[in-house]
């Protein structure tokens, strides 16, 4: 399968995501605890900012550890 390339442009930011209406899925690298989150506190609380540097203001609730990976929990088609 042909990799397609990334849009052009500046990147999604959490106010894009919180318009949408998604969640964030947030993933430890280190002990695998995973939550869902909302996208509102956040933007109350850092503002709108890109999504790809919003991942390392977070810590797992589980073990501390700041090696979280993030991405948009876009809703499952039916």
């Amino acid at each position: 399968m042909a990799r397609t390339s990334s849009p052009s442009g500046p990147p999604p930011t959490l106010n894009h995501f919180a318009e949408q209406a998604v969640g964030i899925d947030a993933e430890c690298r280190d002990c695998r605890h995973k939550a869902v989150l909302g996208f509102e506190l956040f933007v109350e609380r850092y503002g709108d900012m890109p999504f790809p540097d919003f991942g390392r203001l977070l810590k797992c609730s589980a073990c501390g550890s700041r090696q979280v990976d993030v991405r948009p929990a876009w809703p499952s088609r039916m």
